[in-house]
C-alpha cells in the first residue's frame, strides 16, 4: 500500500492531464501530494525528509501554477528539484564534509572514500543533468511530451541510473572482499 502512495500523485497527474488539462491534473498533484503524506502517516510509514519538503515544492510550484494561469511552473518543479538535490549534494560535500550517498548506502556496504565520492559526483552530475534537461524539453517541446516526458521519461532514466549505481557498487563490493 505505502508503494502505491508513492507514486498516486504523479499516477492521478497523468490520468487528469489526459482526461481534462494541465490545470486539473496540477491541483491533483497537489491533493495528491496531501493525501500521500496522510496515508503513509496513518498506515505509520517512516515518513523521511523527503516526504515532507516534496508536497511542499508541489504545493509552492502548483499554486503559482493556478493563481497565474501558467503552466510553466509546475514544469519548473521538476528542474528546481533536480537543482535542489544537487546543491544539497554539494553543499553537504565541501561544507559540512559529509559525504550523503556514504551515510545512505555505506552502513552495510564497505568502499573506499573514492569510490563513495564518484558516486556522489555522478549522482550530482545526474541530478543536473536531469533539471537541465527538463527545462529544455518544458520550453522547446510541447506540454503533452514534457507531461510524458516527466512522468515516463525521468522514472525510466533514473531506473536506468540507480541500477547503474547499484551495479558499480557491486563491482567494487566484490574488489573490495578479494582484497581483504
Amino acid at each position: 500500500m505505502a508503494l502505491l502512495l508513492e507514486y498516486l500523485p504523479i499516477i492521478a497527474f497523468f490520468v487528469f492531464y489526459k482526461m481534462a488539462d494541465i490545470y486539473v491534473a496540477t491541483g491533483v498533484l497537489m491533493a495528491g501530494a496531501v493525501v500521500q503524506v496522510i496515508g503513509l502517516k496513518l498506515l505509520k510509514h517512516p515518513l523521511t525528509t523527503r516526504h515532507w519538503v516534496l508536497p511542499l515544492v508541489v504545493m509552492f510550484f502548483g499554486s503559482l501554477t493556478l493563481i497565474l494561469h501558467d503552466d510553466w511552473f509546475i514544469k519548473m518543479k521538476v528542474s528546481a528539484i533536480y537543482a535542489a538535490i544537487a546543491l544539497f549534494l554539494i553543499g553537504s560535500l565541501f561544507l559540512k564534509k559529509t559525504n550523503v550517498i556514504r551515510s545512505l548506502r555505506g552502513k552495510d556496504i564497505k568502499l573506499p572514500d573514492l569510490i563513495w565520492l564518484k558516486l556522489t559526483y555522478a549522482w550530482i552530475l545526474f541530478c543536473l543533468v536531469l533539471a537541465a534537461l527538463n527545462l529544455y524539453i518544458a520550453e522547446f517541446w510541447s506540454q503533452e511530451a514534457w507531461v510524458n516526458f516527466k512522468v515516463f521519461g525521468i522514472l525510466a532514466v533514473t531506473f536506468l541510473f540507480v541500477l547503474g549505481t547499484e551495479l558499480y557498487i557491486h563491482k567494487h563490493t566484490e574488489e573490495e572482499e578479494t582484497q581483504d
